[in-house]
């Protein structure tokens, strides 16, 4: 029997985080910025919360390159301290987090490998926040194939046995989405376990979870759709029970059906059933998810549920921000920006 987790009230941690969230981007802020060329965003980086992290990477980087790896130091220094205002049993949830920064490092390793990408320009893309250290990610990046990274994986107790048959779909097919998807699955059956032990006090961790596997099944169902593959094909690849919005997805029979399953508004229902288009379909999506943990950050202003809705709060500003700024370098327009913005 999965012992359960002990939650209590911290109200000191909590006021640390209320004001940590107060420094969080405001929707009118980023509507502002959207106007903004690259330059400009840059400044208004220089003068917030992330000029420490810029003066930290300034003499090495410039430009985007420089506020990506301030974007991305700033995000592991918020989590990390979290992690020192927060109570013991608390950590565990922290913890729990970010064990899907190691889920990123892996695949982003893993696809680095297969479209060869040079470890130098692969390492300054993982967030070493989780449980793998940053020399073992360092060890895996050195791997000479995506075969080797995976039999290397038995340094993070992942043996290699275990995903023979996505293994081969990766030979065959060449490409890693068999194998990503595998990862995906452990990582989420893994957390869905986890969230059994947690106590009343932090449900909505819960809610959170299972909202965002959700998503990410909508996105694989209809990914695999565009692939050709539909009905009971798609089924290994769904993390968990399909939920009946999912059972409802997996067969549908036009896209422009399953845009009315997802709820999607016109403009990406449109776009997605003349293109086959990802892009604004994944957008929206986790606008919809970011308002469903919106609940994390207001429900309970004294439960552990608020310290998570700020991690993934927080998460989503730095996706905003290296957005916006990717787009000021492609001279792409402000409604597109506008339509990818997460706030």
């Amino acid at each position: 029997m999965t012992q359960k987790l002990s939650l209590g009230r911290y109200p000191y941690t909590y006021a640390r985080v209320s004001v940590m969230k107060s420094k969080l981007i405001r929707k009118d802020e980023y509507a502002k910025l959207i106007k903004m060329g690259l330059n400009e965003i840059i400044s208004f980086l220089q003068a917030s919360e992330y000029k420490e992290a810029i003066d930290h990477f300034g003499v090495k980087y410039s430009s985007v390159e420089l506020m990506e790896m301030a974007l991305k130091k700033n995000l592991i220094d918020a989590w990390n301290k979290l992690r020192r205002i927060s109570p013991e049993e608390v950590r565990f949830l922290i913890d729990a987090y970010l064990d899907r920064t190691d889920l990123w490092n892996l695949k982003t390793i893993m696809r680095g490998l297969h479209t060869k990408v040079a470890p130098e320009k692969v390492e300054p893309m993982l967030m070493p926040a989780g449980k793998i250290s940053l020399p073992k990610l360092q060890s895996l990046i050195k791997s000479e194939s995506v075969e080797d990274f995976l039999k290397k994986l038995g340094i993070v107790n992942v043996k290699f046995e275990s995903m023979r048959k996505e293994f081969e779909a990766f030979k065959s097919k060449n490409s890693v989405f068999d194998l990503e998807n595998f990862m995906d699955r452990t990582y989420y059956g893994r957390m869905v376990e986890f969230s059994e032990t947690i106590p009343k006090e932090g449900k909505l961790f819960k809610q959170f979870l299972e909202a965002e596997i959700e998503t990410i099944n909508s996105m694989n169902v209809l990914r695999l759709q565009l692939m050709g593959i539909s009905g009971n094909g798609t089924q290994p690849y769904v993390i968990g029970e399909p939920s009946p919005t999912i059972k409802k997805l997996i067969a549908s029979k036009s896209r422009e059906h399953s845009m009315r399953l997802l709820g999607m508004s016109g403009s990406t229902s449109r776009d997605f059933a003349s293109t086959g288009r990802l892009a604004g379909v994944e957008a929206e999506a986790y606008k919809k998810l970011l308002k469903k943990t919106g609940l994390l950050l207001h429900r309970n202003p004294l439960s552990v549920d608020v310290i998570l809705g700020y991690m993934f709060a927080k998460e989503i500003e730095v996706k905003n921000l290296k957005m916006l700024l990717k787009t000021r370098q492609l001279n792409m327009s402000e409604e597109f920006a506008e339509q990818h913005i997460i706030a």
